[in-house]
């Protein structure tokens, strides 16, 4: 099986739910097709997009993050923070040092992982709380300013036609499955995350390609956490606390396993499109707030058990064996 035919097996499916549950919100609420509201629909899915090809990156080297939601806050506070607002000098500023804040992060709890041995899941949540402390001690509460400008570049139209967080949103998933797909680090990812110990007789720095993968992590949190204070014209220390579970949920939800080392970034935006149109239809149906956090944790149970490598063989085992039952030939039913 090609590259090509193995991307299309993963994500088409995620592009026709997709389409199911988008149809299924147009027909639920006419308002749902209008321009405006879809328009307000790619800026609620940017941050979610780039929460998503974080974890993604660390998801396919074998690791998981659960600190991406409070570097979202410590970047966003950080972008809100710059002096010198409404300056060209302010916007230079918010554009750089947000984004080696989250990298810096992103390396440290790489620097843990790879170094210092420490599980994933230990490390990156006692940085979670880390990072929540000092976005805390930045800001203790939502406030701080953006630059106009800049704001309204992150999240206008351009030309007057083209919102530029489709821009936004299509630049940053094409540059990632570039990445991942031509550049040596991002063919190790797959590597390291399918099996580290050949990976590592191989040739291959598995230490470095765990670190650096986290490191990426941190910088497309950042991308996130800048993108929200322009959206919010301000900053939260805690903005980034829903993006956690979410991350993780869009990166399976899209065909990415958290046990093999396969998939990859392209059906990220229908599994984003998914997980924030089913908010829409809920909210439609009237369900309460905390029986959404209950869907949302079915959404991933399931996926989590469609991409187990075991469950799956099981499953398609299953229909296999439906299948191949055939109806006995009258020679057989004479041999009887």
């Amino acid at each position: 099986m090609t590259d090509k035919q193995r991307n299309l097996r993963i994500f088409i499916p995620v592009y026709v739910i997709f389409l199911v549950v988008y149809v299924t919100s147009a027909i639920m609420d006419s308002t749902f097709i209008t321009w405006r509201n879809n328009l307000n629909l790619f800026t609620r899915l940017t941050p979610l997009i780039f929460v998503s090809l974080a974890q993604t990156i660390i998801i396919l080297g074998g690791g998981i993050d659960l600190s991406i939601g409070a570097i979202v806050g410590l970047t966003n506070v950080v972008a809100a923070s710059m002096p010198f607002v409404d300056t060209p000098a302010n916007i230079v500023l918010w554009l750089i040092v947000p984004l080696l804040v989250g990298l810096a992060a992103g390396l440290i709890n790489g620097l843990l992982i790879s170094r210092g041995r420490f599980p994933p899941i230990v490390a990156t949540l006692g940085m979670s709380a880390v990072w929540q402390g000092v976005a805390l001690f930045v800001m203790t509460a939502p406030g701080g300013e953006v630059s106009l400008s800049a704001s309204l570049a992150a999240t206008s139209q351009l030309f007057g036609v083209i919102p530029v967080p489709v821009l936004i949103i299509l630049a940053s998933v094409g540059i990632t499955h570039l990445f991942l797909t031509r550049t040596y680090l991002g063919r190790s990812l797959f590597a390291v995350g399918g099996n580290e110990i050949l990976a590592f007789e191989s040739g291959i720095p598995v230490a470095r390609v765990k670190m650096w993968s986290y490191g990426l992590g941190g910088l497309l949190a950042g991308f996130a956490g800048v993108f929200l204070s322009a959206w919010m014209y301000s900053g939260d220390p805690l903005v980034g606390s829903p993006y956690v579970m979410d991350s993780i949920a869009v990166a399976v939800v899209s065909g990415n396993s958290l046990f093999m080392g396969r998939g990859g970034v392209l059906g990220l935006i229908g599994g984003a499109y998914v997980f924030r149109l089913l908010n829409n239809i809920l909210n439609l149906l009237g369900v309460p707030s905390f029986y959404q956090y209950i869907a949302k944790g079915v959404v991933l149970v399931i996926a989590l058990l469609v991409t187990s490598s075991s469950v799956s063989a099981q499953i398609l085992a299953k229909i296999r064996s439906i299948f191949s039952r055939r109806l006995p030939t009258d020679a057989e039913e004479v041999g009887r």
